[in-house]
């Protein structure tokens, strides 16, 4: 029964990671598990290291009797974890410790389009260097090191399948990192990243069940499904930017035709744009940003052709957005990424289309909720995801969880037909 035990012992871990401080009985009635289970496993936490007790205070003038409960918490130096965010423009990374505090970041103004991964990695190295030596932390205590990039990324090999940071496809960037810096290194979509900093930091940790869109110069989907992170099969669940809203329709830059993307993301509202005002910042990041800038104020000044811009790439992401509320049924729904700080128009424009598309009524839509995450909260996911991925206590996937309890189920048929 060593899978069970794994199973619940991850559960605990997490238990206890949701409440903050929570007392050995509590656990078991969120858990389902049995208090002498509870005890068992606790006791092994404690003696590894990873969680430390504390005794409840409990007020001078308090009726209660009997002895104060003793509460259960992680222990912050239990582990240390690197996140790393890769953005056309810059490389973001934020150094954690257990409890996902972040004990130092560092953002570089880098130009990583369609580099040579080698040039790539080279940069990603310098960053964590410098980050570490930011904290202090000693290089033998990171537990890891997790990577957030946009693209198809295959799940957990870490081959980048297609990104536009790279000028080629199928990139082993997991193993060209872990030949650099010898440590563990987890490579995963980035719009993923914000979903577990969602689920650890975020409107997420009220939700067992959520979705995070993300919209910046691509568009990405992170699904939440009762707490676990779901990537299917291969790693590619959630590719939301590619999904189809008009057949032959405009140009993606994943080299197909109707994407989301490519009416929605950053890259397609300055491509609209255009052909109407400065044509010279398609190719430039640092320029498209400049230009969405301009384009924004342009909208909220009253501008009609920069808020008919925006109208249509929102009533676009609206459409996207029912066909997910339609298929997951989310109790909420949360909207990220450079486009948080979009034209009030856009938001206006897509909770309209979501309203005319969605099944049911107006009792059953999610909420929708928009958070302005910097790139230093998308690598704080990234951190996560190696505590989640690399410490001690079991498998944090809802695949590995999966095979696990497949396994587990097999055992106990077989235990029964004996």
């Amino acid at each position: 029964m060593d899978l069970l035990r794994a199973l619940n012992r991850r559960k605990v871990l997490d238990c206890i990671r949701d409440a903050g401080s929570i007392a050995r009985i509590e656990i078991a009635e969120l858990t389902g598990a049995s208090p002498a289970t509870v005890s068992v496993i606790t006791a092994e936490l404690l003696r590894d290291g990873l969680i430390e007790a504390e005794e409840q205070v409990v007020p001078v003038n308090s009726v209660r009797r009997g002895r104060p409960k003793t509460l259960l918490r992680l222990r912050a130096e239990a582990a240390y974890a690197i996140g790393l965010k890769i953005s056309l423009h810059q490389i973001s990374v934020s150094l954690t410790d257990f409890l996902g505090d972040v004990l130092a970041s560092h953002i570089a103004a880098v130009q990583t389009n369609r580099r040579p991964p080698e040039v790539v990695a080279a940069f990603c190295e310098a960053q964590i260097d410098e980050v570490i030596r930011k904290s202090g932390v000693p290089r033998e205590k990171i537990s890891g090191v997790g990577i957030g990039i946009s693209g198809f990324v295959s799940y957990p090999d870490g081959v980048v399948r297609w990104s536009p940071m790279f000028g080629s496809r199928n990139v082993p960037f997991k193993q060209l990192m872990e030949q650099r810096l010898g440590l563990p290194v987890a490579v995963d979509n980035d719009s993923n990243l914000v979903g577990l900093a969602e689920k650890w930091f975020g409107q997420g940790r009220y939700h067992r069940t959520f979705l995070v869109v993300t919209v910046e110069h691509g568009v990405g989907m992170a699904i939440i499904l009762d707490r676990h992170l779901f990537r299917g099969t291969h790693g590619f669940a959630g590719e939301f930017g590619h999904i189809k809203v008009q057949p032959q329709g405009a140009l993606c830059r994943c080299g197909q035709r109707g994407c989301l993307e490519a009416y929605v993301a950053d890259y397609a509202i300055v491509r609209e744009a255009a052909t109407f005002y400065d044509p010279t910042a398609l190719d430039d990041p640092i320029a498209v940003h400049e230009t969405l800038d301009k384009l924004k104020l342009r909208a909220d000044s009253g501008e009609t052709v920069a808020q008919d811009i925006f109208a249509r790439a929102g009533a676009v992401l609206g459409v996207g957005v029912a066909n997910a509320v339609n298929i997951f049924d989310p109790p909420v729904i949360i909207i990220s990424g450079e486009r948080t700080r979009s034209a009030q128009v856009f938001f206006d424009a897509m909770r309209q289309s979501l309203q005319e598309h969605v099944i049911g009524n107006s009792d059953t839509l999610p909420r929708i909720e928009v958070h302005q995450w910097g790139d230093v909260l998308w690598a704080r996911g990234a951190a996560a995801l190696v505590l989640e991925e690399f410490t001690p206590g079991g498998p944090a996937s809802l695949e590995a969880e999966t095979d696990m309890r497949s396994e587990v189920a097999t055992i106990i048929a077989a235990e029964a037909a004996s």
